[in-house]
Order: C-alpha cells, then sequence, then structure tokens
C-alpha cells in the first residue's frame, strides 16, 4: 500500500525544503520506504571516527552512518555485525596467538565492496606515530602495537593483516582474553576505512558530506547549515544483493529528515561563530508533531518529562581538564581543592538525566568479562557533596589563595548551567574565572577551484591544540574497558604518539601535560596483567591514583535521553546511538510528485 506523511511540515521538509540544501536530491516517482523527522542530536563537524571526540552525542551519528566487527545491544551483549565468524589460533610451542574474523559480504555507500584490507588500514592509521588518537589504546594487545605508537618500528609490523579478500588477521603480543578484545572491536573509535576515500583530502575528508564514504544503514545525503537540517537515507549497499534483495531488507525506513535547528541571526560569514541549537523550539516541534523521535530534552522540560523519556547511562563522564603546565594548577592539591569544593550531587540534580560522577570510569565500563561493572565492583573514589571548607585547607597547604583562569565549555544549556555552579564555587574560594562558552567557526578552502566553507568544533580544537586552561568536555570511555579510558593518561600510552620535532624523539603527553611516574608504572602493570579480573583491581588502583593528581576532574556521569512517538521497531546500542534501522512510521503515507503538485496548486 503507498504511503505519505501525514503532516504538513514533514511534507514540506521531505520534498520541498531540502531542495535547497548542499547536495543535490531528486523528488521521487516511487515509494521507497518509510520517512521521518527526528532531532538526533546537535550539529556535528567532523565524522571521522578515529577522532577523540569531546562530545558524547558524536557517537549519536557515528553509530548510524558507520558499523564495526561487532556490536553491544542494548544490554551491552557482545553481537557479531560485519564479523560474519571468529576462529582463534594458538600455539603455545611458537608462542604464536592469533585472531582470524571472516568478514560479512557488504559495500560502501558508494558501492564498492568493502574488504579487510579496510580495517587494515583505518587501524594503521591510528597507530601511527604522528597520529593522535587515545583510540590506540584499544590495540594495544596487538603484536608491536607499543612499539609502532613509540616510532620504533614502521607501522608495516603492526600485527594485522589481510590474508584474504574478506579475512582480517590480528597476531597478538601474547596469550590475551580474547572476549574483552572483541567488546574492544565494537567501538566506533575501530570501524573501516577506505583509503582512497580519506588519503583524497586527509585534511578535510571528514567534513565533505558529499564526498563521504561510510559503510554503516545509513547514508548523508545533504546537510544544509544555514537552515539547520539534514537528510540521511538508507545506504542501499549495505549487506544487500542489489539485484535479488528488495531494497528494505536490512534497513527499514528509506529517509530520515534530521533537523538541528540553528539561530536565524546567526552570521555565517567567514571565520564567524554559529549559534547553538535551539533545542527548546526543536522541543516545540516534537510536541506538535511535527518531529517523531527526540534525541535530547530540553532542560526546563526535564522534570516533568522525567518518567516519559527514555533514559540509559552513556558510556562518557563530563569532566573538566586541567591544563598542568598552567603555573596556577601546577600543584596538584591546587586541582585537588577545586574538585572538593564543587557539589556534583546538587549539579546531577540540576542536569536531571545525570549522576554524580564518584570516579572517573562511567557506569557502564565492566569490571570484567563476566558483566558487573566497575563502579558497583571498585567502589566510589570521589565524594558527591562539596566540601569548601576541606578546600580552603587544602589551598591554605599550598599557599595559593586564588587566581585567574579562564574555563571553556560547549556552549549549551546543560554544560552553561554547569560551568557557572561551577564557577560560582570556585570564586568562593577566591579564584577570578572567566567564562568562555564556544560554538563553532567557519573557514574556508578552495577544492577543485571552488571556495568551500568548513565547520569546525572550537572545542574539539582547542582540546586538541591544548589551548585552555580548563575545558569541559565529555571523556569517552571509548569501550567497556577501563584500561582504554585510563592508559591515556600514561606518558607512553597516551596514544598522542611522538614528538617529531624533539631530536629525542619523546613522548606527547596527554592534551593536559599531565606526565607521572608513580602512575606510569600502574598503568604498565595493567598493560602487562592477562588476566582481567586482576587487571581491573589495577585499573582500580590507576584511578584512584589519577584522582589524587586530578589532572581531569569528573563531574556527572552522562546518561543519554530520548523521546520517541509513532514510531515502530526502535532499539539502541549500550553505546548510546538509536539503532533506526528497523523502525518504521504507520501514519507515514506516500505522496506522488501529481498529488503534490495538485495539492499545493490547491
Amino acid at each position: 500500500m503507498k504511503r505519505v506523511l501525514a503532516l504538513t511540515l514533514s511534507l514540506i521538509m521531505a520534498v520541498l525544503c531540502l531542495a535547497s540544501c548542499n547536495g543535490s536530491i531528486e523528488i521521487t516517482a516511487e515509494d521507497k520506504g518509510d520517512i521521518f523527522n527526528a532531532y538526533i542530536t546537535g550539529d556535528m563537524y567532523s565524522f571521522d571516527p578515529g577522532k577523540d571526540f569531546t562530545d558524547e552525542n558524536a557517537s549519536k551519528m557515528l553509530g548510524l552512518v558507520y558499523e564495526g566487527l561487532f556490536r553491544l545491544d542494548d544490554n551491552g551483549k557482545l553481537e557479531n555485525a560485519l564479523a560474519k565468524s571468529v576462529k582463534i589460533l594458538e600455539d603455545d610451542i611458537k608462542g604464536e596467538y592469533k585472531m582470524q574474523i571472516t568478514l560479512k559480504e557488504t559495500k560502501w555507500s558508494d558501492g564498492n565492496s568493502l574488504t579487510a584490507d579496510d580495517f587494515v588500514y583505518a587501524w594503521k592509521r591510528i597507530m601511527k606515530s604522528n597520529y593522535e588518537s587515545t583510540a590506540s589504546a584499544l590495540l594495544y594487545d596487538v603484536k608491536n602495537a607499543r612499539a609502532v605508537k613509540a616510532g620504533d618500528v614502521s607501522v608495516d609490523e603492526l600485527g594485522v593483516s589481510a590474508p584474504g579478500t574478506y579475512l582480517l588477521e590480528i597476531t597478538f603480543e601474547g596469550k590475551i582474553d580474547y572476549d574483552n578484545f572483541k567488546k574492544n572491536l565494537a567501538s566506533l573509535a575501530l570501524v573501516p576505512l577506505r583509503e582512497t576515500a580519506v588519503s583524497s583530502d586527509t585534511d578535510n575528508w571528514a567534513r565533505r558530506h558529499a564526498t563521504l564514504v561510510t559503510n554503516g544503514p545509513f547514508a548523508i545525503k545533504s546537510i544544509n547549515r544555514e537552515e539547520g537540517t539534514m537528510r540521511i537515507e538508507r545506504n542501499v549497499y549495505y549487506y544487500r544483493d542489489t539485484v535479488e534483495d528488495k531494497l528494505d531488507r536490512y534497513v527499514t525506513p528509506y529517509r530520515i529528515n534530521v533537523t538541528f535547528i540553528k539561530d536565524t541571526e546567526a552570521d555565517l560569514s567567514d571565520g564567524q561563530e554559529v549559534y547553538p541549537d535551539a533545542i527548546e523550539a526543536i522541543y516545540e516541534q516534537y510536541a506538535a508533531g511535527e518531529i517523531q523521535y527526540m534525541g535530547d530534552v530540553p532542560l526546563s522540560k526535564r522534570a516533568e518529562l522525567e518518567k516519559k523519556a527514555h533514559v540509559t547511562n552513556a558510556n562518557s563522564t563530563y569532566s573538566y581538564m586541567f591544563n598542568t603546565n598552567n603555573e596556577l594548577f601546577g600543584d596538584y592539591r591546587v586541582r585537588v581543592a577545586l574538585s572538593t569544593a564543587i557539589d556534583r550531587q546538587a549539579i546531577a540534580d540540576a542536569v536531571v538525566y545525570a549522576e554524580p560522577a564518584t570516579g572517573l570510569i562511567a557506569k557502564t565500563v565492566y569490571n570484567a568479562t563476566s558483566g558487573k561493572s566497575f563502579r558497583s565492583v571498585q567502589g566510589d573514589v570521589l565524594a558527591v557533596a562539596g566540601d569548601v571548607e576541606g578546600a580552603k585547607a587544602l589551598l591554605k597547604e599550598t599557599g595559593v589563595s586564588g587566581g585567574s583562569f579562564t574555563l571553556k565549555y560547549r556552549q549549551n544549556e546543560v554544560e552553561q548551567l554547569i560551568a557557572e555552579s561551577v564557577a560560582t564555587v570556585w570564586e568562593d574560594l577566591g579564584f577570578n574565572v572567566t567564562l568562555v562558552p564556544l560554538t563553532a567557526t567557519i573557514e574556508q578552502a578552495v577544492v577543485n577551484s571552488s571556495k568551500v566553507d568548513y565547520y569546525r568544533d572550537s572545542v574539539q580544537d582547542a582540546y586538541e591544540a591544548g589551548d585552555f586552561d580548563v575545558i569541559g568536555v565529555d571523556v569517552s570511555m571509548l569501550s567497556t574497558d577501563a584500561f582504554a579510558a585510563l592508559a591515556v593518561y600514561s606518558t607512553e600510552l597516551s596514544g598522542s604518539g611522538i614528538d617529531m620535532s624533539d631530536p629525542n624523539y619523546a613522548f606527547k603527553t596527554h592534551v593536559t601535560g599531565f606526565s607521572d611516574e608513580g602512575y606510569n608504572e600502574i598503568i604498565d602493570r595493567a598493560y602487562a596483567e592477562n588476566d582481567v579480573a586482576k587487571r581491573s583491581d589495577i585499573l582500580a588502583e590507576a584511578e584512584r591514583y589519577l584522582m589524587e593528581k586530578m589532572p581531569v576532574m569528573p563531574i556527572i556521569f552522562n546518561k543519554n535521553c530520548y523521546l520517541v512517538q509513532d514510531l515502530k521497531g526502535l532499539e539502541t546500542s549500550y553505546l548510546g546511538y538509536a539503532d533506526f534501522t528497523g523502525v518504521t512510521y504507520p501514519d507515514y503515507v506516500y505522496v506522488s510528485e501529481e498529488e503534490l503538485a495538485a495539492s499545493t496548486a490547491e
């Protein structure tokens, strides 16, 4: 039966408004499947899964357009994704330990076949000594991984190869917990990339939707940032035999009209800042029935909608990072004092969909492969109530009575609330705190003789450059393993690689500048321990040590929240993104070009 969007605004978005978006659009003359409207997350400006994203919401988009070897269902259970089968090869005499993964046959969004070489390329890219990515920690079990990252051996020596078109072989340093490693492979940071697509424009390939090649169930067809719209459509090559299979065999909906409405008064000229999402206005559309999926809830509505919203633990901890190279923060006791003073419980209560952070490691992380959470087994490290007097006493020990610094954060209502709350407490301690909300900036580049606007996340840029005194970021756990989140503060395992400009080829430190021999020793012990349960105890020791030095100050455990109406078949991933592949919109009704023209004429 032919179907169409009954809502006037939905019809306009689906057929008319998007015709002016960047890239081309065709008004189809056939019913290819359901179309619905959604606010998934705020705008994002790079779709490079190997980056250290400072925004938890990035996973909500990346999970739609990329797919890795494995996935985690909503309960955290490991499932095969691109992996068809797994074979473990062990030779204790030769000391060889391997994992062979046979891939399912599928294609990229441009119709080219996805092969094992695409994983080899993506992983070698992350592990290069001059590439900065904390995702490196996910692969340190691979043979020569640490030596490659340290620049001691060529990246071609990394124990990853493709002996067959659809056969990926991973060689390990020694015998490991293979189940735990497979959970690492569910991370969005380890999805495949096609070398020809990335190398064609290494600086901006992930910013150009028109040339972005992805392998997930959906592909980005257009983005119009002036209008605040994005069009995502079914990837027709996703596992599909284009001759034998129906269009909707693996992905039910045809199109998702995504909105991330911007302030209409924003000045989009070169170099100007872009205003943040108008989340209140988007919610009004949802309340009016014009949007079927709302991937966030305005702060003002959270208490009212607490029981209606779907809320789950996010795989990240919202935290403030200190620039330890700043003289004011050089004494770790100053950083600890600033942490001690804040009331995490009060902040979590104000945010509503959050819990006070009792450590850095989020509640989604496992203690071991048994499924018990790291937090429940290892206990709390941080107090949730503020202790201003204790903070003042600690500052008195250091001789620091105040000072001036900036606090940078992403401009949205939740981070604004947190920044104002924390700044008030810190100013009571005698500090002068300047709040610096960051949005996005625009820069121009010449591509094929044409000027192209590229949007850049100012928080991401400041974080990567270490251009901050204190900065607010979502600290991603990367996987369900605590090692990945904690190893990044180790000098040699930070994932930052080596400084090629240094004559001694010294390791780059974490962006906070934190480098501590005591911490390095603990992480090295954790790395050497093959028993996952024993290693978790060592990682708990590492977390306690890190919180004693406080280069990163956890504030709240993030939660994902969404509202949905009129959609059926929606599922979610344990890692925080919605799975729209099996979604249907019963109220959708197809309208032909002729019917649309007739209704418009009337």
